[in-house]
């Protein structure tokens, strides 16, 4: 990929005591966008391929990306925002046919996804 998106700079230009917030549950700050990357990922896909009971599935995400937003607000930060910043990542990405790949495995994600969720 060419340049890192608006949202992506913002992340990586925070200061090290806002980063550091990142890391106990995601590890970075870039790790963090990956994961709200691949939750809206999950989301259009769901919500476009409608596999079986994809409404409880849909309503599980939109859970996890409410859980994602508070927990970047108790940051300090404006978690509506920016997640909404990177789910418009994706949907550029997807109405441009550009698949991205990134640096996590099937069971990071879900571990990740596991503890935002308790």
């Amino acid at each position: 990929m060419s340049e890192p998106s608006s949202v992506a700079q913002r992340l990586a230009a925070l200061p090290e005591d806002k980063k550091a917030l990142f890391a106990p549950l995601f590890g970075s700050v870039e790790r963090f966008y990956t994961v709200v990357y691949l939750v809206a990922r999950n989301e259009h896909l769901t919500d476009l391929d409608k596999p079986d009971r994809y409404q409880e599935r849909l309503q599980v995400i939109r859970q996890v990306k409410t859980k994602i937003e508070r927990l970047v607000d108790a940051f300090g930060l404006p978690g509506e925002e920016i997640v909404a910043d990177i789910t418009s990542d994706y949907l550029e990405d997807f109405v441009a046919y550009r698949e991205r790949t990134f640096d996590i495995t099937n069971d990071a994600f879900l571990s990740i996804l596991r503890k935002i969720a308790q």
